[in-house]
């Protein structure tokens, strides 16, 4: 496994939008070991593709319910109980706001076998899950973050 770079919110990778992953080959198992490394490195919550310079629809998110777990393709089919929560990002550091996003969402996804999923996330597993499928689509929280 290798850690990789992640890119900060001036690089103009980070507001491209991913691509579908339609190929669940080694390669991709072998990227998802490396934002494993990359994100038990940088102590984070979660990490997308994108922030390590990967255009594809995944993220790696730790859970408090479930442990470390892998997005792939993502959509949203509930998001309820928005509130707001300070959030921070790896890809904006030194930064941290005020967002508004549901604490109750069920994903559905597939894993690194292309396998799907239906799960409901809660808390802040649900911001988390939220977030980071903004970066699939190019947005980052300080877009977002109360004025």
């Amino acid at each position: 496994m290798a850690r990789l770079t992640i890119i900060r919110q001036d690089n103009p990778l980070i507001r491209k939008t991913s691509k579908v992953v339609d190929e669940f080959s080694p390669h991709l198992h072998e990227i998802l070991e490396n934002m494993h490394e990359t994100l038990l490195h940088a102590n984070g919550m979660g990490l997308a593709a994108v922030q390590v310079g990967v255009l594809y629809r995944m993220a790696i998110i730790f859970s408090e319910e479930y442990g470390p777990v892998e997005i792939i393709n993502p959509i949203i089919k509930v998001a309820k109980n928005p509130r707001f929560d300070t959030e921070g990002c790896l890809s904006c550091p030194g930064i941290s706001g005020r967002v508004r996003r549901p604490h109750l969402v069920t994903l559905e996804y597939q894993d690194r076998n292309g396998q799907k999923h239906n799960r409901t996330f809660h808390g802040m597993d649900a911001v988390c899950c939220c977030h980071e499928i903004d970066h699939m689509n190019g947005i980052l929280f300080i877009d977002k973050m109360e004025k």
